[in-house]
């Protein structure tokens, strides 16, 4: 595909949690990774919220759309994980200093502009994850840049946040608000989906040389997506940079099929409509259609709706899903069923046929029908979703879903962001910038790990939860033997249920210790490991491994040959490898094979 000419603009926005032990404004703590327990809840509070307009003086489109979406929202608040702060009843503390540093530490490894007073500001977020209706926000950096193998990425901003309450069965739990966020943002230079995933890895490799939170959920990955004939359209909630390109080159798919279905609409003279819904429960009272017929037995409605010159259009593909299904998820808490579908599969010919009369519809227009106990607004934003079909692509948020995305909200714009008045606008000496010291980075890291060993298992293990550990133990052992207990061995055990947790650094320090002194052979070690996974004593485990004499091997070798004749070498390797349960390299007892067989066939 001509990515180029298509006008494609791709760009990201990273947010990785901070390991900085606190929380932005507090001191409840930060866990190292999102794995650590959970802390026990104790108490619950409720809250409703309403928009308030931003400094522009306008209401978001966003925070409108959820305000009318009219919903309570219950608050788990943990003892140790948060306080009166989280709940928006005392005012922040000041900014945590160990944040504020990674951050910075963060705005310099991307080569970014650091500005010289920072001043938070208040975003509205109403969609439930905040309890005070807003979201505190500091912008830190500009026009940064990241090098990859596909050229440079520019670095728009870089702004320090706090992470927002996760969601739980009952609501939202608090021992995620706060957490110090920060949001990197790129420029819209990405050249395809393919760049987009090795923008992001970079990026996310880069993150991992500073203190951040590790673990699943801790980093987030969104990406703006736009061509020329279409619109920006935001994709949330990537976890695996694996399906980012097949997302993005469904959403670039999704607003070709858009743009296409435009002009189609205005070569059929169609021009805008209202909403022009309307309630047609009656017509469905003796529907063969089950779960109409029960809706309309416990007192819902059917709400039909008609769209003008849509006829055929609502079964084209855009993207992943039809134009149908894509209007059907605007349908909040509903779905919807329309002309363009096989109506014998719900037993609706019938009913659609007297419909279309109804709503003085004709063979080139489509009707659509949502039933359940309140569906006129549905319907409603079904419909006007349809009449922007006319303008092409509308902006809006989705979020990534298989191999395509869904609709979640109309996409926010500055509308929402008004001043912090409880926070101080904090200067950035030149001074002080130039106290924060950079680690070294895992791309220099990777490069000089590929200098001790294959580049593919550099890279594995600089991604790898045990960096740390294998950094402290290649100094003193194999780097390829370290590496393959954590990234091999480990991952194979914890596939066959065994709990690598039970086996600690120091044991496998000690195993490597008695390698290293040829005490216990190297072919052992997964034997050991798998040993110590199943909670068996190390020294026990260690001196039942000890390595064999020569002579002892031999012994078994030959014993092995005799016992066994015909047996061609692999297959005596094979029983003599099961007696000496690892207790000597395969290399010797290969040696040892060859040269019984040799003599015993003289």
């Amino acid at each position: 595909m001509d990515y180029n000419s298509l006008g494609l603009k791709i760009g990201l926005e990273i947010h990785q949690q901070l390991a900085s032990g606190t929380k932005l404004f507090c001191s409840c703590p930060v866990p190292r990774s999102t794995d650590e327990r959970p802390d026990e809840f104790f108490a619950e509070v409720r809250r409703k919220m309403r928009p308030v307009a931003g400094e522009t003086g306008n209401v978001d489109i966003a925070v409108l759309y959820e305000f009318l979406r009219n919903r309570t929202f219950a608050y788990r608040s943990g003892q140790k994980t948060s306080c009166l702060i989280e709940l928006d009843e005392q005012p922040p503390k000041p900014v945590s200093k160990k944040a504020l540093e990674t951050a910075l530490q963060i705005c310099k490894l991307l080569n970014c502009t650091v500005l010289d007073e920072i001043h938070f500001m208040r975003k509205a977020v109403i969609d439930g994850s905040a309890v005070s209706g807003f979201q505190r926000t500091a912008f830190l950096g500009m026009n940064g840049y990241i090098d990859t193998a596909q050229g440079r990425t520019g670095i728009k901003s870089i702004s320090l946040e706090e992470d927002s309450a996760a969601p739980c069965d009952s609501g939202y739990k608090l021992d995620r608000l706060g957490i110090p966020l920060v949001e990197i943002a790129t420029d819209s230079g990405i050249k395809s989906p393919e760049h987009a995933k090795e923008v992001a890895e970079e990026i996310g490799l880069l993150l991992r040389s500073v203190d951040v939170v590790r673990g699943i959920g801790s980093i987030r990955q969104d990406v703006n997506v736009s061509i020329e004939k279409g619109a920006r359209i935001e994709i949330k909630g990537f976890q695996e940079l694996e399906k980012m390109p097949e997302v993005i080159g469904d959403e670039i798919q999704r607003q070709i099929a858009l743009a296409e279905i435009k002009s189609e609409l205005m070569a059929r003279g169609a021009r805008h409509f209202g909403p022009g819904t309307r309630t047609v429960t009656h017509l469905f009272h003796d529907t063969k259609c089950s779960f109409i017929r029960k809706a309309v037995e416990n007192g819902g409605m059917v709400v039909a709706g008609k769209l003008p010159l849509f006829a055929g259009l609502l079964k084209k593909q855009c993207g992943d899903r039809t134009l149908g299904k894509d209007l059907s998820d605007h349908a909040i808490g509903y779905g919807i069923i329309h002309s363009d579908e096989d109506l014998d599969r719900y037993g609706l010919r019938e009913e659609f046929d007297v419909l279309r009369r109804e709503l003085n519809a004709g063979e080139r227009d489509a009707v659509f029908i949502i039933s359940g106990d309140k569906p006129a607004d549905a319907a409603k934003l079904v419909s006007e979703r349809a009449s922007q079909c006319l303008a092409g692509v509308p902006e809006e948020t989705r979020v990534a879903d298989g191999s395509g995305s869904r609709y979640t909200r109309p996409l926010p714009g500055s509308g929402r962001m008004y001043p912090e008045s409880d926070i101080p606008p904090i200067k950035i000496s030149r001074e002080y910038l130039c106290s924060i010291k950079l680690p070294k980075t895992l791309s220099q890291v990777r490069s000089e790990l590929s200098k001790k060993m294959p580049e593919e298992l550099a890279s594995q293990i600089v991604r790898s939860r045990y960096l740390k550990e294998f950094q402290e133990l290649s100094q003193e052992y194999e780097p390829v033997l370290v590496a393959a207990i954590f990234l091999s061995y480990f991952r194979d055990m914890s596939r066959r249920g065994l709990d690598v947790e039970r086996v600690s650094i120091h044991d496998v320090e000690k195993m490597l210790s008695r390698i290293k002194e040829g005490s216990v052979p190297k072919d052992a070690a997964p034997g050991i490991l798998e040993k110590l996974a199943s909670g068996d004593n190390l020294v026990k485990v260690l001196s039942s491994y000890s390595t064999l004499s020569d002579a002892e091997i031999k012994s078994i070798v030959k014993e092995t040959v005799a016992q066994n004749p015909g047996l061609n070498e692999s297959a005596a390797m094979g029983i003599i490898m099961q007696k000496l349960r690892g207790r000597a390299s395969g290399g010797k007892v290969m040696q040892f094979v060859k040269e019984e067989m040799m003599s015993s066939a003289k």
